[in-house]
């Protein structure tokens, strides 16, 4: 080539425009982040809605739980101890679940007393309680939980207790 045909070509109208236009393009891709913190919000706070509102509702759920097999525990104590002092040993063990668990709906408690081979729910009036005789108390109760965006699950917990009547 020779010396003035090296020479720089002058830009034309079109390619002054393509570079122009390149120029912002690329200006805006590499540094422009407006809008970038909403879209991450955007994907982040129902993912963390999700997970608080699942462990609540599992921190209630646990709650429920705990109260229900303490309750328990304290029914069929009474229940194995109350032999011959009571007219009803079924429904004041009832009672004493009941009375035991003051955070869960007492509507919602299903009972089964089991002394020896013969099985009760809420009254057990005129029986007679051998000791030595095994007594079992099975007692269940619903928990619904709430999960943002996926609805309402109702789960049954069960909580069971087996002694000796005394």
């Amino acid at each position: 080539m020779r010396p003035e045909e090296m020479r720089r070509q002058e830009p034309t109208a079109t390619s002054t425009r393509k570079a122009v236009l390149r120029g912002r393009l690329r200006g805006f891709v590499a540094h422009d982040e407006s809008g970038s913190a909403l879209a991450e919000m955007v994907i982040v706070v129902p993912l963390m809605m999700l997970m608080i509102s699942g462990l609540v509702w599992f921190g209630i759920a646990l709650n429920n739980d705990l109260a229900l097999n303490n309750a328990v525990q304290a029914g069929a104590e009474q229940l194995v101890l109350l032999r011959g002092n009571s007219g009803d040993p079924c429904a004041a063990t009832v009672a004493a679940v009941e009375n035991a668990a003051p955070g869960l709906a007492t509507s919602g408690l299903t009972f089964a007393i089991s002394l020896g081979s013969s099985s009760y729910t809420t009254s057990c009036s005129g029986v007679t309680m051998t000791s030595g005789e095994t007594a079992t108390l099975t007692v269940t109760y619903p928990v619904t939980i709430n999960v943002v965006q996926y609805g309402s699950h109702t789960y049954t917990l069960s909580a069971t207790s087996t002694g000796l009547i005394q």
